[in-house]
């Protein structure tokens, strides 16, 4: 498999090319697959709306006052996409990118006839940028015809059917230039098909048919710096990730718990390696399958139940084709020795991006912003921290920046949940007891203030 690494724009369509094989389609009879497959092909429009306060003075408490004399100056921004999609069942399963819906408030799917309906989102899946949608129809849907990608050869032609830049349905042809390409900032599930067809934005997501009419691709990104240079994500790689979404509304794939990285010709000769073959082992994660399977970092994997790793990435996308809880065997070269070693696959652990919360209800009452933060001492807990102050609004210089509140009127605060709830009950002109931790040059203190609220 051949790395190509090229600036990327993750939304695309197809407008002109022409195909330099025919397939034993003639060209009389391609107007009318055309014809017959734009039935399937779907535009895709996706709405995003969020609030945006307009500053008024550009200080956030003068900003606060003025919204509190004057009311919210609060404006709706819209944000609207384009993308496409196939039909890919007649009961109103929908297939495209996963960027296409990505943050989505409100989808709609307008059919080749004009007709537009409602969608909603049955699962995604960002590693493989697909995602799997659901319309109730009124009329009859035309689902595709699913190919088979592993067989297209390296100038067979295609044709791509999709929505470029709002104009509707577009038809493109060309050829598949390359097969089993690997591209940064695509992730390292999907070996791409690479084809001429030129492409567009709003072509997100749509099919990729070959000559017989048959969806061989998914139609994904573009080569940002270049033209007549598209990818697709092949179909038979699809597959299993859109009856997954199906089933479950979510991938499930295996997860060994390794990082792994290239054996370049350097550190082949530094580790009198005969070949750069392989995946070499970086880091183990603690209580991972991989760490639970006596792996170690400087390992370097060869085989995985006898399938060849030749490069880095081919490791991701072999675990990837596997469940959570399947037993593989793995052949792997530690120093000058080959051993076997046996390991369990565990599921994909979820990335939870906690955002840090924050909480401006103290800001009119006294003058206060706080943050939720983790506590460093027990990282199940957290606390609240005072992050920004007015000192027009706190007059009596009673807060500091990095005050951690731990009580208000006897009430512990150690969320901005909990720290809201207090605040809602404080009424104008109320003695508060504020139980606050210090952090001074030498120590740290815990001290009681009474602060009247404004």
């Amino acid at each position: 498999m051949k790395k190509f690494f090229v600036p990327l724009i993750i939304a695309l369509s197809l407008l002109f090319s022409l195909p330099l094989a025919s397939e034993s389609l003639n060209s009389s009879d391609l107007p009318d697959l055309i014809e017959e497959l734009t039935e399937s092909v779907v535009r895709i429009e996706t709405t995003n709306l969020s609030k945006q306060n307009v500053n008024i003075t550009g200080d956030p408490f003068f900003d606060d006052f003025f919204r509190r004399q004057f009311g919210e100056d609060v404006q709706p921004r819209t944000t609207k996409g384009l993308g496409s999609g196939f039909i890919y069942s007649d009961t109103g399963l929908i297939v495209t990118n996963f960027h296409v819906i990505e943050n989505a408030d409100d989808i709609s799917i307008v059919l080749n006839s004009g007709d537009r309906y409602p969608a909603r989102v049955i699962g995604s899946d960002p590693r493989t940028d697909l995602a799997l949608l659901e319309i109730s129809s009124n009329s009859p849907l035309v689902e595709v015809q699913i190919g088979d990608s592993d067989k297209l050869r390296i100038g067979e032609g295609v044709i791509a059917i999709g929505n470029p830049l709002g104009f509707g349905a577009t038809v493109t042809t060309g050829i598949i230039s390359a097969k089993g390409r690997y591209i940064d900032g695509l992730g390292t599930y999907v070996d791409f098909l690479q084809t001429d067809a030129a492409l567009n934005r709003g072509n997100s997501g749509g099919p990729l048919f070959n000559f017989k009419g048959r969806v061989v691709g998914v139609n994904t990104a573009i080569a940002a710096n270049g033209q007549g240079i598209g990818f697709a994500i092949p179909i038979s790689m699809a597959l299993n990730v859109i009856e997954d979404l199906k089933i479950n509304g979510k991938v499930q794939r295996g997860w060994m718990g390794v990082v792994v990285q290239k054996i370049t010709p350097e550190i082949a000769d530094s580790l009198s390696l005969e070949s750069t073959r392989g995946a070499l082992i970086s880091r183990v994660l603690n209580d991972g399958p991989a760490f639970n399977g006596k792996l170690k970092r400087g390992d370097i994997i060869l085989y995985i139940n006898e399938v060849e790793i030749v490069t880095y990435e081919d490791l991701p996308k072999e675990i990837s084709k596997l469940k959570p809880g399947t037993a593989v065997k793995l052949k792997v070269l530690r120093g000058l020795d080959e051993i076997v070693l046996d390991v369990i696959l565990g599921d994909v652990p979820e990335v939870k991006n906690r955002k840090i919360a924050k909480s401006e209800t103290g800001a009119k009452r006294f003058g206060i912003i706080v943050n939720e933060i983790p506590d460093i001492l027990d990282k199940k807990k957290t606390k609240i921290i005072i992050s920004n102050i007015a000192k027009n609004l706190d007059e009596t210089g009673t807060f500091q920046k990095g005050d951690v509140i731990l009580e208000i009127n006897r009430n512990i605060v150690d969320d901005v949940e909990s720290y809201d709830e207090v605040m809602k009950g404080i009424k104008i002109g109320q003695n508060c007891l504020f139980l606050i931790q210090r952090r001074t040059k030498d120590s740290e203190v815990t001290l009681y203030k009474s602060v009247k609220s404004n």
